[in-house]
Order: C-alpha cells, then structure tokens, then sequence
C-alpha cells in the first residue's frame, strides 16, 4: 500500500530576546510541523534564519522525531514571509526538489505549538490540555477590556475581590488583585490563596523564591511594548493587540513552585476572573451608593459554546 506524501508546515523566528544561549548574540529557532497530526517533526536553533531552515528540512528527512517516520513531504506550508526562505532552503536538498512551497493561511494553530517550543526552550512548563485559538481570543478580548477599562485608577492592591469561578461544573475560589495604583508594576493576579502575599511581605526565605508560594496563581504582567518579551509580544500582534496601546499582557501561571505556561483551564478561568472584576468594577462605577458587599454574577460563554460562570465579591 502506498503511503500519502505528508504536508508539512515550516516555521521560523528570531528568539534572541526569549531564549539566550551562551556564545550566542542572536538566536534564531525553524520548527517543521506535520500539517495532518500537529506533531513536531524537527525543532532547529541556530543564527541565521536560511541555517536553521536548511538544517530543520534536512532533519526533517533524516531523522523526523518519534513516532514519525520518515516521509518526503510534496507540500510545504510557511507564513508569506518565509516563502522565498523556505524556497531557498528546500532547492539546497535534492529530496525537497519536486516539493510544491506555498503560503499559508490562518496558521494561529501551528503559532501555538511554535509558542510552547519556545516556552519549553525558556523553562517553563507546559500544559497537557494546552488553550485553543478560539480560548485565546476570547482571553485577550477580556484583556482589552481590562486594559481599556483601567480598574487601577480605582483600586489599591489591598482592594481583593473575591471569586468563585466555574467551568464544566467545577468550580474554584479565587482572590483577585488589580494592580497599577501605584504606578509601578501594572497587571492583575487571580490565586488561590491571598494569605501568601502577606508571608511573602514578612518572611525573607519566602521572597527569596516566591514561586515556591505562588502554585495556582494566575499572572498577567501589562509592560511596555519595548518592555515585553518576544514570545508575547508576538502572541498579542497575533491576537490583534493594538500596535498604539500602552501596555502589553505576559501571561503565565505557576506549577509545583516554577513559571509555566497557560492550559485551556487556565485561560478560561483568568478569562472568568478579568470579566468578573471587569463586571464588579462596572457596577460600581454605574450604581450610584453601591453596596460594597453585593455579590456580582455572570457568564462567559467560550468558543466551543461551554458556559462559565463567576461570582465575586469585594468586601469592604
């Protein structure tokens, strides 16, 4: 039996302010993705963008990462600007001659495993149940909507809202911080107990690696576009954050006391926890003499049409 001839999906980018490797000014990272299983069959660092191509097709062929077998592909699929790079580096590898090179189109999938290969590259942990392009939509909309929203002109980071947030049936408490006030490190956190941050304030082994006691915490920085990293400036663009818009988000949660990457169950619950602060904030701003201890309800319907549910509470 005849086997198909795979697609494959070629992607490059320059890291070099995500990743740093010793000896190293620039580092630039090609991957080649098999278009029908979304597995990786070669992952390439190096310093110029037509090495790392050349090197990842030619380990694409050669020695394709298990369980792949070994496969000449007929199409290859990159973003518009690597089509003559791509193009280049396939007719330097005589299997690759016959290869049809097109454009690709819609690519945000294969941008998402590109993004946990660098994630992996810089140390963080990645997520078994990563988020869908429709999950990270819907979580830079409620970003914006923060960002737009500056909650940190009217609450302090002693002002925590209380959270229950629910998804598939399952709920959990959160406590929810907004910060900027002071106009030093502007953001927001969701975590799972509140009581850390005051450890961290008084205990000096605690602030010697805070992470340590941080497991659960959701964590969303808002810096400067020259400010923020790489991957997550790329990631925002990509998510149609405005080029003119004073802060950028970096996003990362914490697992067994180190930085990870973003699961599809923590996109949706920080997306709950921004729109219910989001939603508390509102109605202050709009009810006038609003109790302080009304609790808040309501719902975030998610791209696979699954409801989540939050409520909050501030209490005074």
């Amino acid at each position: 039996m005849t086997s198909i001839a795979p697609t494959w999906i070629v992607l490059a980018r320059d890291v070099s302010e995500s990743v740093v490797v010793s000896g190293q000014r620039r580092t630039v990272v090609a991957a080649v993705l098999d278009a029908a299983t979304g597995m990786v069959v070669n992952v390439t660092p190096g310093t110029s963008s037509e090495d790392v191509l050349r090197r990842a097709l030619k380990g694409a062929l050669v020695r394709p990462a298990a369980p792949l077998p070994k496969a000449v592909p007929e199409l290859l699929v990159c973003p518009p600007e690597l089509v003559e790079s791509v193009r280049s580096a396939a007719a330097a590898l005589t299997k690759l001659a016959g290869a049809q090179i097109t454009e690709g189109a819609g690519m945000d999938d294969a941008e998402e495993i590109f993004d946990s290969i660098v994630g992996h590259m810089q140390g963080r942990e990645q997520p078994v149940d990563p988020p869908g392009v429709g999950d990270w939509r819907i979580l830079y909309d409620a970003l914006k909507s923060y960002v737009d929203a500056t909650p940190w002109r009217r609450w302090t980071d002693s002002d925590w809202f209380r959270t229950t947030l629910e998804i598939d049936g399952a709920s959990v408490e959160r406590a929810c911080l907004v910060l900027g006030n002071a106009g030093l490190q502007h953001g927001f956190n969701a975590v799972a107990d509140p009581e850390m941050f005051e450890r961290l304030a008084v205990d000096e082994s605690s602030r010697r690696n805070p992470l340590q006691h941080m497991d659960e915490a959701l964590v969303v920085h808002l810096d400067p576009w020259r400010e923020t990293k790489g991957v997550y400036a790329d990631k925002a663009r990509r998510y149609g954050w405005p080029s003119e818009e004073r802060f950028v988000p970096s996003l990362l949660t914490v697992r067994d006391g180190g930085p990870a990457d973003l699961s599809c169950t923590d996109t949706r619950l920080l997306t709950l926890a921004l729109q219910a602060v989001l939603t508390e904030d509102a109605r202050r701003l709009t009810v006038v003499n609003a109790a302080a201890s009304a609790t808040t309800t309501g719902e975030v319907v998610f791209d696979d049409g699954s409801i989540g549910l939050f409520r909050v509470t501030r209490p005074r």
